[in-house]
């Protein structure tokens, strides 16, 4: 039984690795794309967009799926499409064909984080599952910075079509989950009750509009908004389960959580465009230097994410929250002072960054179940999901708006800070009122 759950948790951190991996891969490979497809850097620019909306509306919907569907099935069917996916991006010699290659991998690795973590909190015993939680964490760290040197070494030794066909050996994970995820459903019953298609449309609404609205058109913010007052209007309504109850935001504990997260996650992602850009620009390093810097770091943000796991024995989780945003704020106060001085300053900056990721995700991961209530624990992480793959398409966007004001990157660190100071004193009215 012992060896089955380890054989679980692995499984499970490999898929989330791979998902995490496969979507920072083709960042860098776009400029060999552009020419060997020969598009236009806007048209090869909607193989990252179209990827984005997918995986962001994708990780709700499957842990609503989750209620209907035993989480195994949809697991391994989300594995499935993941390799057709990749085989079909392999495969195309045109854009056409790799645009849907990209956006069917997006349809199948958007399963891989929430069901994983409804996997871990449903069916496996605290300490395991706190261990999981972390884990996961982990990954999402080490796999930005692997993605990005796997992405430069592929590209360069065989070319860009090589990425799908390695993503494509995800298929193995299929055994692990037919032969140790249990069969069961989120909330261990099967939902009865309607599909709530109306909602799914609002919020897939909400989705398009939020990612599209921040890259491109901020006027498309404004059907941002009007997809929230429909969705909150038709939360009034009774005889189906909802796709999105509102009845999780009561809770401050959860809402301050989801916030922190999202911020983080922007960050995160943000300094992933940022620093390849600056570092070249400024000091006209390869971009498989950049890869292994990402990727050493990355290491070191893995290795903190298991320590932090331990010190909150010692350490309370609000504290830790408050230390890892104010790193995150020295981090990019290095890049805004230091950071045209030399690669050595910049790369501090950056772990600094990283070191507060991994830190905040491994204690949010831990700490959002326990303000869900259990019969709503699905929907509460699927929403906690959606806030943070709205960060991470959050934070390059406004970066890419941001650069187009302002050619200097401080111009983007010092909005961060904003950010992060507001999710400092979010952390630090919580700490209070709670004491």
């Amino acid at each position: 039984m012992e060896n089955r759950t380890h054989y679980l948790i692995v499984t499970l951190c490999f898929i989330v690795l791979s998902g995490v991996i496969n979507a920072i891969l083709f960042n860098v490979a776009l400029e060999d794309m552009t020419k060997d497809l020969s598009v236009t850097s806007s048209a090869i620019s909607w193989i990252v967009i179209s990827y984005t909306l997918v995986i962001t509306f994708g990780s709700i919907t499957y842990s609503k799926l989750s209620s209907y569907i035993q989480i195994k099935k949809l697991l391994m069917t989300g594995v499935l499409l993941f390799t057709f996916g990749s085989v079909i991006g392999y495969l195309s010699n045109g854009y056409s064909g790799v645009l849907i290659g990209r956006i069917i991998q997006a349809m199948g690795g958007s399963s891989f984080i929430a069901l994983s973590m409804i996997t871990a909190n449903q069916y496996l015993p605290l300490a395991k599952r706190n261990v999981t939680l972390t884990l996961i964490g982990g990954c999402l760290s080490l796999g930005s910075g692997f993605g990005f040197l796997m992405g430069g070494i592929l590209t360069h030794a065989w070319g860009w079509p090589s990425l799908f066909l390695v993503m494509s050996l995800t298929l193995l994970t299929v055994f692990g989950l037919y032969y140790f995820v249990p069969s069961g459903y989120a909330g261990k019953e099967k939902v009865t009750k309607p599909f709530d298609f109306s909602g799914l449309f609002y919020l897939l609404l909400f989705v398009i509009s939020f990612i599209l609205g921040v890259k491109l058109n901020g006027y498309l913010l404004i059907l941002s908004v009007l997809s929230i007052l429909l969705l909150g209007l038709h939360s009034k309504k009774q005889g189906v389960l909802l796709f999105i109850d509102f009845s999780v935001f009561r809770s401050y504990s959860f809402n301050r959580l989801i916030l922190v997260s999202f911020i983080n996650n922007a960050a995160m992602v943000a300094i992933l465009f940022l620093f390849p850009l600056q570092a070249i620009r400024t000091f006209h390093v390869s971009t498989i230097l950049i890869g292994l810097i990402l990727c050493s770091i990355s290491i070191v943000g893995f290795l903190i994410s298991l320590l932090v796991r331990k010190a909150v024995h010692l350490i309370s989780n609000k504290k830790l929250v408050v230390i890892s945003i104010g790193l995150q704020v020295i981090g990019f106060s290095i890049l805004i002072f230091l950071g045209l001085h030399s690669i050595v300053m910049i790369t501090l900056g950056v772990l600094f960054i990283y070191i507060s990721f991994s830190a905040l995700t491994v204690i949010i991961n831990i700490e959002v179940p326990h303000t869900i209530e259990k019969e709503k624990m699905s929907m509460g992480i699927g929403v906690y999901n959606l806030f943070n793959f709205l960060g991470m398409s959050f934070g390059p966007s406004i970066s890419s708006r941001l650069l187009e004001m302002s050619p200097n990157p401080n111009f983007s660190f010092s909005f961060f800070i904003v950010l992060l100071i507001l999710s400092f004193v979010l952390s630090i009215v919580e700490r209070k009122s709670t004491e």
